[in-house]
C-alpha cells in the first residue's frame, strides 16, 4: 500500500484497524489514487450485507494539495461502476452537516438528501436531528444507479 501523506491535516482517524478491515474484507469496492509511489486519495466502501440493492460510501478523502483535480470523482465512478456490476441500484452516504467540503461533493457526483426523521438544517444543510445521538445531526444522502 502506499505511504500516506503527512500533510493531511484534516485526515479523518478512527481506529486503525477499521482500514485493515475495510482494505482486507471489503477489497473488492474499496481504492486508493496514488501518485509516484503516495497515497494521494482513497474511497473505503461496502456492499450492504442486510439491503444488496445498497452500497455504502463509508469515506473518501483527497490530499488537500490534489483536491480539485478529479480525484474524487473517478475514486467515486469506480466505486460506482463496481458496485453496479455487483446489481446494487443505490450509493448511500452519511456526511457532517459542517463538512461543507464532502457535502458539495456528494451533491456534485448526483446524490440528493434523504428526507427522513426529524429534519433540523445546520449551514443551510437538511440534515437528520439527533442521528449519532444527542446533538449529532448527520445528513444522509442516496443516489440512484
Amino acid at each position: 500500500m502506499a505511504k500516506k501523506s503527512k500533510e493531511w491535516a484534516d485526515l479523518v482517524i478512527e481506529r486503525e484497524t477499521i482500514y485493515h478491515i475495510m482494505t482486507e474484507h471489503f477489497r473488492d469496492t474499496c481504492f486508493i489514487a496514488e501518485e509516484r509511489g503516495e497515497m494521494i486519495g482513497y474511497l473505503l466502501g461496502f456492499r450492504s450485507q442486510a439491503r444488496p440493492e445498497e452500497a455504502l460510501i463509508h469515506l473518501i478523502q483527497v490530499a488537500p494539495h490534489m483536491r480539485g483535480n478529479g480525484i474524487g470523482r473517478r475514486l467515486f465512478n469506480q466505486f460506482q461502476y463496481t458496485v453496479k456490476k455487483m446489481g446494487c441500484k443505490r450509493i448511500v452516504a452519511i456526511t457532517k452537516p459542517e463538512n461543507n467540503y464532502c457535502n458539495r461533493f456528494h451533491k456534485a457526483m448526483g446524490f440528493n438528501v434523504v428526507e427522513a426523521g426529524e429534519a433540523i438544517e445546520v449551514n443551510g444543510v437538511r440534515a437528520i436531528k439527533d442521528y449519532n445521538g444527542p446533538g449529532k445531526h448527520m445528513v444522509l444522502w442516496h443516489k440512484n444507479i
